[in-house]
């Protein structure tokens, strides 16, 4: 009980733990409120894991200083609190598996994109895997020809894909 009278006995301790867009976004992948709901208990509990509040001690490896009671308080409470907005997917699985998906639908595009350009020649009589290969040093001399250098837009493609 508080006993305003005597604070060194009431003391009040409020930990706050907070995240960024960078951090939900960037390294967890939570774009949406599903999404929010289905992962910020892992999100939460590694944050615990890297962050810690100690007891100060005489040693000198802050490795070792021994974790203080209320840090364990906080992280047992968060851990029971959101036990349920749990999925137990990492966050670096998530990245794979959206990076892959990402890739197979831009595969899936360009197949398209070869199968309706050889439906337009008129005369042919090759199939598509002929047309393929044909059709590459086409592609290469068209990228060669571009007025802005491949390095340049490889580069802004990179960025433009990229999953951190």
């Amino acid at each position: 009980p508080l006993d305003l009278a005597n604070p060194d006995l009431s003391r009040v301790w409020r930990f706050e733990l907070r995240m960024g867009s960078r951090q939900l976004r960037n390294r967890w992948e939570m774009r949406s409120w599903s999404d929010l709901d289905a992962m910020i208990g892992d999100a939460y509990a590694e944050f615990c894991q890297k962050l810690r509040y100690c007891i100060v001690s005489a040693d000198r490896n802050r490795a070792r200083w021994p974790v203080h009671e209320l840090w364990r308080l906080v992280t047992g409470q968060i851990d029971s609190a959101m036990s349920d907005l749990r999925s137990g997917v990492l966050p670096d699985t998530v990245k794979t598996v959206n990076r892959e998906a990402h890739k197979r639908k831009l595969d899936i595009l360009i197949l398209g994109l070869i199968l309706a350009r050889l439906a337009m020649e008129e005369e042919s009589d090759e199939d598509s895997a002929q047309f393929m290969k044909r059709h590459a040093t086409v592609i290469g001399a068209l990228s060669r020809e571009h007025p802005i250098p491949e390095s340049e837009r490889l580069q802004k493609a990179k960025e433009r894909h990229l999953f951190r």
